[in-house]
């Protein structure tokens, strides 16, 4: 087992850093400026979070015990692509009409691929018994996404904002998009919790 989650780990951990290292290359040359915007997504970030953790994960195992830390950070990794696995799945596909864009390329690993590959390692090869309390801390990168979000679609001044491309504030509701996703967020992490108890 712990072989396996070494190797899934590092699989993760390499395919989202080159997928991140191309997010720079555009039109033939390496631009600064399209890779740093990749990272207004969450789909990026909950990647850049999970590869980070794999790692982390890869390497300790390597060296013989994982610390808490560490197993903690996986599990904010998996939370957060599953997360981003559940947005695609259950709201993006439906509200644009398909899932052929955002099941392709890079997209065909940063949407379910990877999430699943995050999702199968830590509750089957490297899960422990997580308190409820600390399992509600999977809630935490959703909730400071969702902040800066809502800031930067909403409320930053007109020539800052980004444009609502989740499309959560249509027709002005944001609070429901926001609610939504916060609830669903905590039901993956009693899901986990649940699951790490097994």
């Amino acid at each position: 087992m712990r072989t396996a989650s070494i190797i899934i780990n590092a699989i993760i951990f390499v395919t989202t850093l080159i997928i991140l290292i191309f997010c720079f290359r555009k039109d033939g040359t390496w631009q600064i400026r399209p890779g740093l915007k990749a990272f207004r997504f969450f789909t990026v970030l909950s990647n850049a979070l999970c590869a980070t953790a794999a790692l982390m994960m890869a390497v300790s195992q390597l060296g013989g015990a994982v610390p808490s830390f560490v197993l903690l950070v996986k599990y904010l990794g998996t939370v957060s692509v599953t997360v981003t696995l559940l947005t695609v799945f259950l709201f993006l596909g439906p509200s644009v009409g398909g899932y052929r864009d955002l099941l392709s390329g890079d997209n065909l690993y940063m949407h379910l691929i990877g999430p699943l590959l995050a999702i199968l390692s830590f509750c089957l090869l490297e899960k422990r018994e997580l308190a409820f309390g600390t399992a509600m801390t999977g809630l935490l990168p959703v909730l400071l996404y969702g902040m800066l979000y809502l800031y930067k679609v909403v409320f930053a001044p007109e020539d800052r904002r980004w444009e609502d491309f989740y499309g959560f504030n249509k027709g002005g509701r944001w609070p429901i998009s926001y609610g939504a996703m916060i609830a669903g967020t905590a039901i993956v992490c009693v899901v986990f919790w649940l699951v790490c108890r097994m």
